[in-house]
């Protein structure tokens, strides 16, 4: 009876000890995924990261949206490389090591391939990448930190990057050795912005920042004299103005590599910014009006209509057996076509077929225009339970348009209303302009997903988009 008992005690405290490592070790390998975090914001990725064996594991899409880098896939070898300035990171699906710049490297595990998704060993990508990783236990979420080198948020003047060495003391050149503008006046009239270089040509981009008003002017491949400086240290300096526009003219060596001199106008109130004339020459003057949008010289608003995905990338994979890129591609078309009988409305598309543009290009496309709105079209993915409609922006000058978007989409798809939320996708990250992405409903979820690849829905949520654009902009 004794000796029963002790073996009934020791066999009940090897269970108990076995109990913890096996629910461990079954929430390695499971389907739930693991919580991304990126500088403290969850990310929500087509497939969650997980992890295998040991290793956790990250779908790369979700490091190029947020590290701005390039992700290039090769069916045939089925080849991931990952291209960041001067890394280049080439991996192979099922094969344990990587080319780092031609130099080979063991992984912790291969790349894998799940529902169409490329995931890849967290840690190394990002210890090569320029961020750093940290694993919670408490909440078992991936916690990704952007280090300081990883840039700037654009949205204001901020201090400039430190010279290293005696470069203060050298000529400032361009990547070419090519000496680079040196601005030696900003002033501000009534109702002109005049700059002045030593020589060279001027460059300059705008885009409007909201609560406060304010416009913002990056000229790239320039300098400021450092006369101009009012903080030698932040390489800055300020103006009162006695515009009837402007309170306040603001200006900084923004940045080092490459060189950009930004000029930031404190606005009395809501008007717009034009060059009329120095455009490529040494000497800039720009006309404000009253007013809350900029158009172009055709006398109307520049919208950009970005489909998401396409060619090689899917996107999410719809429970109807279709690809996201094919609804991204019909809405943005139908989106398109009703924006061009609206007069003064000018639609562009980042494409119009099923091709591949990187989401830098995507945002460079949208920047380069001067284009007054950006709308980025996606369907969501998660399980065959989630519903729901999202708006999503990033930078505080888009706050209201997503709000706006939100009135007239979420009623128009019928969706459960998901609200608007803030997250880092990276096309509404790098836009100069009020900037959202639209995740209109799940094609996870097989209801959803027919209703959303069906022509007269496609149809009312065109429409809706287009209401929501024109409201934005104050079109009756």
């Amino acid at each position: 009876m004794k000796l029963r008992l002790v073996t009934t005690l020791l066999s009940l405290l090897l269970i108990a000890l076995l109990l913890p490592a096996l629910a461990f070790a079954n929430s390695q390998d499971s389907d739930a995924g693991v919580p991304l975090f990126f500088n403290g914001k969850q990310l929500k990725p087509e497939v969650a990261p997980r992890i295998i064996k040991d290793v956790t594991m990250v779908p790369v899409r979700i490091i190029a949206e947020e590290l701005g880098s390039k992700v290039e896939w090769n069916q045939k070898a089925r080849q991931v490389t990952i291209t960041k300035k001067e890394t280049k990171i080439t991996m192979v699906i099922d094969q344990p090591a990587a080319s780092i710049n031609g130099v080979k490297q063991k992984l912790d595990a291969a790349p894998v391939l799940i529902a169409g998704n490329t995931l890849l060993p967290v840690r190394f990508i990002a210890e090569n990448m320029g961020i750093d990783v940290n694993w919670d236990d408490v909440t078992r979420a991936v916690y990704l930190t952007e280090t300081p080198s990883g840039g700037a948020d654009p949205t204001e003047t901020v201090h400039p990057p430190q010279d290293t060495g005696d470069s203060a003391d050298k000529p400032a050149t361009d990547a070419n050795g090519n000496l680079v503008p040196v601005i030696k006046s900003i002033a501000m009239t009534d109702s002109q912005l005049q700059i002045t270089a030593d020589s060279g040509k001027l460059s300059p981009t705008v885009f409007p920042l909201h609560g406060p008003e304010r416009i913002v002017v990056d000229i790239p491949n320039a300098v400021l004299d450092p006369a101009l400086f009012s903080d030698a240290s932040s390489k800055s300096g300020s103006t009162v103005s006695s515009s009837v526009y402007v309170s306040a003219v603001r200006y900084s060596q923004f940045n080092i590599q490459p060189y950009t001199v930004r000029i930031v106008l404190d606005m009395k109130g809501s008007a717009s910014l034009s060059w009329e004339s120095g455009l490529q020459t040494a000497a800039l003057v720009g006309v404000l009006q009253q007013g809350g949008g900029s158009k172009g010289g055709s006398g109307k608003y520049k919208v950009v209509i970005d489909p998401g995905h396409g060619d090689q990338d899917p996107g999410a994979r719809a429970a109807i057996g279709r690809d996201e890129k094919e609804f991204n591609l019909a809405m943005g078309l139908k989106v398109y076509n009703l924006l061009q009988q609206e007069s003064q409305i000018e639609p562009y598309m980042t494409r119009n077929d099923d091709t591949f543009v990187p989401l830098d290009d995507r945002g460079k496309f949208a920047n380069d225009l001067h284009a007054d709105l950006f709308v980025s079209i996606h369907g969501n993915s998660y399980i065959a339970s989630s519903t729901g409609t999202e708006t999503y922006y990033y930078k505080s000058d888009s706050i209201d348009f997503a709000n706006v978007m939100h009135k007239h989409l979420a009623p128009a798809t019928g969706f459960a209303d998901r609200g608007v939320r803030q997250e880092a996708y990276r096309v509404v990250k790098i836009t100069n302009m009020p900037a959202i992405l639209l995740e209109v409903g799940f094609l996870s979820n097989p209801t959803e997903s027919a209703t959303m690849f069906d022509e007269a829905f496609q149809n009312k949520v065109a429409a809706a988009i287009v209401a929501g654009i024109k409201e934005q902009l104050q079109i009756p």
